[in-house]
């Protein structure tokens, strides 16, 4: 069992992996909504990411990414908007489970399907807001202060709000070859998120003393594209030890 465990461990795959996304922000509270429409934000993510196989078709992946995500929320019967972008920090582990697929002969290819915690750190962002025209912002954490010290329609600020965000992952996709020790990884991947932005009145604006409700979570659908590089640690040790081999290998003596 131990010698098992230990050449799993010699075998993972290194890789990165880009796409694009859709998020949408869902209002808790249903007696909330009636005063809101949500609509879909466009965005997109890239990360890094590793995977050690295991057992019966099972791999563990962890990845570490930045990613681009908002909200985009209609009020006051749907005349004013606001369009939010949102920048996350974001990691992930998933515990994935693969199946053989056969599309072409002698192309080992797979489909598989993953679940796993996902969390991520709002870092900042930045909207538009208003009705007609939209006038730009920058997301400010803190509370409004009551004077500011110069104009400041220009920022949303933001209070009693949740930066580290905790959601759940599932995906599925499936896994090609494109060369040896190379794959290509296609993954269509929903994530729930369960922790709210904030409270009801947790994003304020001066004009008109605008508040947003942030008692909302995030649903995300994204579709991304990976590159692996796969890596065995026991066969290029192999390659090494031969070239010392023959590095150190003492002349032959010819005989005269």
């Amino acid at each position: 069992m131990n010698v098992n465990y230990t050449l799993k461990a010699q075998n993972f795959s290194l890789g990165l992996k880009v796409g694009p996304l859709l998020s949408r922000s869902v209002i808790a509270d249903k007696f909330d909504r009636k005063d809101f429409s949500q609509r879909n934000k466009p965005g997109f993510m890239g990360a890094g990411l590793i995977i050690f196989p295991l057992k019966n078709n099972y791999s563990f992946e962890t990845e570490i990414g930045l990613s681009q995500r908002g909200r985009k929320i209609l009020s006051n019967a749907d005349t004013w908007t606001n369009s939010a972008t949102y920048y996350y920090a974001d990691a992930s582990m998933l515990l994935r489970k693969s199946f053989p697929l056969r599309i072409r002969k002698n192309i080992p290819t797979q489909w598989f399907v993953n679940l796993g915690p996902n969390i991520s750190y709002w870092i900042g962002g930045h909207g538009k807001i208003g009705s007609g025209g939209l006038q730009s912002y920058d997301l400010v954490f803190g509370p409004m202060p009551l004077e500011p010290p110069q104009p400041d329609f220009d920022k949303m600020y933001l209070t009693n709000v949740n930066r580290w965000l905790f959601g759940v992952n599932i995906g599925t996709g499936f896994i090609a070859p494109l060369r040896r020790s190379h794959r290509l990884l296609t993954e269509l991947r929903f994530t729930s998120g369960h922790t709210f932005y904030g409270k009801p009145t947790s994003a304020s604006w001066r004009t008109l003393g605008f508040t947003d409700n942030l008692r909302a979570n995030e649903k995300v659908v994204s579709l991304t594209i990976a590159y692996l590089f796969d890596i065995d640690l026991k066969e290029s040790r192999k390659g090494k030890s031969t070239q010392d081999k023959d590095v150190h290998r003492k002349p032959i003596k010819k005989k005269h």
